[in-house]
């Protein structure tokens, strides 16, 4: 495996990890709120694990697109240094 294809394996499964421990933070949250409002835990369990699938993904996407235009600037920033 090449440096780049082990950096990019490696922020593929950050992005995974951040994504998912921030989703279960979320779930917690939006639960416990759901529970509070309805009076029922499982209502309030069943609010946060909706909320929870959509917004993995949604959160994957918008960090794969900010890591794309980092590295567009990066590489900007560095043709800038190459003379």
């Amino acid at each position: 495996m090449t440096k780049n294809e082990q950096i990019k394996k490696y922020l593929i499964w950050t992005r995974i990890k951040r994504a998912l421990t921030a989703r279960v933070l979320s779930l917690v949250v939006t639960s416990i709120v759901g529970w509070l409002v309805t009076g029922n835990p499982l209502i309030g369990l069943s609010i946060g694990l909706v909320d929870g699938v959509i917004k993995i993904g949604v959160y994957y996407c918008h960090e794969t697109v900010w890591e794309r235009k980092m590295t567009k600037d990066i590489q900007q920033i560095k043709m800038q240094y190459i003379d």
